[in-house]
């Protein structure tokens, strides 16, 4: 397994954090996490409105970190790939240890 990132992967990996930048976005990809689910829902998981909901949902469509599946009437949100939430898994534990090791240390 490839340990570093060359600059084109940094660039990459930038791009795809940045979604993840905004609080709303990260609470919609949570939702996410126990499965597929319409934007009606999703806004009401998020605690936004269905406009808001719907806009940051297309960016996350178009970095690529969601699908979408017409299902009737309604637009079914989905996570692309497993990993990504395996990924925000680590990412989540690593800052919950970087926080107990701060508080041990003070």
């Amino acid at each position: 397994m490839k340990q570093t990132f060359d600059d084109s992967e940094c660039r990459l990996l930038a791009d795809l954090l940045g979604v993840f930048a905004n609080p709303t976005r990260i609470r919609l990809f949570c939702a996410l996490q126990e499965g597929p689910k319409t934007v009606s829902e999703l806004a009401e998981l998020a605690h936004v409105s269905l406009q808001n909901a719907s806009q940051h949902l297309r960016l996350m469509r178009d970095k690529g970190t969601v699908t979408t599946e017409k299902k009737g009437q309604q637009v079914v949100y989905n996570i692309v790939d497993e990993r990504f939430l395996l990924g925000a898994r680590m990412m989540k534990d690593a800052l919950v240890d970087a926080l107990h090791r701060k508080l041990a240390n003070s």
